[in-house]
């Protein structure tokens, strides 16, 4: 008997596609699963959708008020009854054979990671072992998504930090960073498209946030890697981490500087004291005026080609297909 997969799927707002979300779960080659639909308080009729596929086998529907995607996942999981437990977004939808692949994987493992199609590089199937998964995740070289990947259900339930951070945005790869911790054995890793990712403009994704968050953010992940990888692995990461949310920050912001704040003050610190060089991130830091910073993110791009000329043909890729789209 093949083992039973819970698929957990959070719902808001997304009507326009978690019927086609739906029909891609029930449509896999896997039939082992057990989905739950978990509607976290919808007002546009998701929820109407949803309840259509209540008197179907192995389909579970919870109705919440909204708390966020985290507090639906922990709902979720608590409702699952499969040995394995795979989350997915409502406005995204699984390749028909996603779950029979990630399960050839599971010998010996607590995590499976599957390939996604938005994605521009991925790792060969192959194993990771612990410490790299986990550095991996931190330094964001593996999508940290909660999606596109198989967790066993075990593993996550007996991680106490799994869904303890209900923010509205980041609280993925918090999640991750936490189950990845106390994860110890090796991370399975496939290189199949197996999930379809879809961008939207309205996603919380796109929703700005402050610096005094995204420093809250970094001290959180430091706090839950540390003891997991050695003190100049984790000092990278925070420098990497910290450098990755001012950037998203300044271009949110109009490229409003702030090199006063504690993690803009705190990452300088962390590269003096480990000799990091890198210019294309030291010119950020060291920019004030939005004019300088507009100047400073262009330099970047060039540096950043200059060190991985894989970027440049990538870049002509996308021109080639943006020229071709519109012909």
């Amino acid at each position: 008997m093949e083992p039973l997969v819970s698929i957990v799927v959070p719902v808001y707002n997304t009507a326009e596609y978690v019927e086609e979300c739906i029909h891609s779960i029930q449509s896999q080659s896997y039939k082992n699963i057990e989905l739950i639909l978990v509607n976290d308080g919808s007002t546009d009729g998701s929820g109407e959708i949803c309840k259509k596929y209540i008197s179907q086998p192995n389909v579970q529907y919870i109705e919440q008020e909204n708390m966020g995607p985290q507090d639906s996942r922990k709902h979720g999981v608590e409702m699952a009854s499969g040995e394995w437990v795979m989350f997915v977004d409502s406005d995204d939808y699984l390749q028909k054979d996603c779950i029979r692949d990630l399960m050839l994987l599971t010998d010996d493992v607590d995590i499976v990671l599957g390939g996604f199609t938005r994605q521009t590089k991925f790792i060969n199937d192959t194993y990771l072992n612990r410490k790299d998964y986990l550095y991996a995740l931190y330094m964001r070289k593996i999508h940290h998504t909660p999606w596109g990947k198989l967790f066993r259900s075990e593993l996550i339930r007996r991680c106490p930090l799994a869904f303890a951070y209900n923010f509205r945005l980041h609280e993925d790869l918090l999640m991750n960073l936490a189950i990845g911790r106390i994860n110890d054995k090796k991370v399975a890793v496939s290189n199949k498209p197996a999930y379809y990712y879809r961008s939207r403009m309205e996603s919380l994704s796109h929703v700005n946030q402050s610096l005094d968050f995204y420093n809250d953010i970094c001290n959180l992940e430091y706090s839950i890697v540390a003891g997991g990888l050695s003190e100049k692995e984790l000092k990278l990461c925070d420098i990497y981490n910290r450098i990755h949310y001012y950037l998203k920050f300044l271009q949110m912001n109009d490229y409003q500087a702030n090199k006063t704040h504690p993690l803009v003050k705190d990452v300088i610190g962390l590269m003096n004291e480990e000799k990091v060089v890198r210019l294309s991130d030291r010119i950020i830091l060291l920019a004030s005026s939005r004019r300088a910073m507009k100047i400073c993110f262009f330099i970047r791009k060039i540096i950043i080609r200059i060190e991985q000329p894989l970027l440049i043909v990538k870049d002509c890729k996308r021109l080639y297909g943006f020229i071709k789209l519109k012909h």
